[in-house]
């Protein structure tokens, strides 16, 4: 992981990561945002957006918000020339231990319930704590269950 470098970013950088966002959702869960969405996110206090570089290039990113103690990891994604090669796991490792120093007690995310990221989120601590059914709707209408997961201090 010493070629990835984790840095903070902002909606200048929107741009930066919308071919990322492209890539890594597949369309057929309609899980990707738009720019003009993460542009609105980004625009209200106690957001973030990380962005992990690798050889120059954006190679993946982040999307969070946080009240008081909890924070919620709402989107990471990694582009799939640069997946399996720790990106992920580093954004996850800087946001824990951004969260930390914050004060944070507690991390928050919902996902795909048929989504191999539910695996990845369990090896890095998250336990589930719930579901929300029919929760993401796919471009062809079928609906899928979020299961929604934290990582407590």
């Amino acid at each position: 992981m010493t070629d990835i470098s984790i840095l903070s970013g902002d909606a200048k950088d929107i741009a930066t990561i919308m071919p990322v966002m492209n890539s890594a959702f597949d369309p057929k869960y309609g899980e990707a945002w738009t720019a003009a969405q993460c542009l609105s996110l980004l625009a209200l206090p106690q957001t973030s957006l990380l962005l992990a570089e690798r050889s120059g290039k954006i190679a993946g990113f982040a999307l969070t918000r946080w009240v008081c103690d909890e924070e919620e990891l709402l989107m990471i994604g990694v582009a799939p020339e640069h997946q399996r090669k720790g990106i992920a796991r580093a954004l996850l490792a800087h946001l824990i231990e951004q969260a930390r120093q914050a004060g944070r007690n507690r991390i928050f995310l919902e996902v795909r319930s048929n989504n191999s990221a539910l695996i990845f989120y369990q090896n890095h601590g998250f336990e589930h704590c719930g579901t929300r059914k029919s929760y993401y709707r796919g471009i062809n209408g079928d609906r899928f269950d979020a299961s929604t997961m934290a990582l407590t201090f």
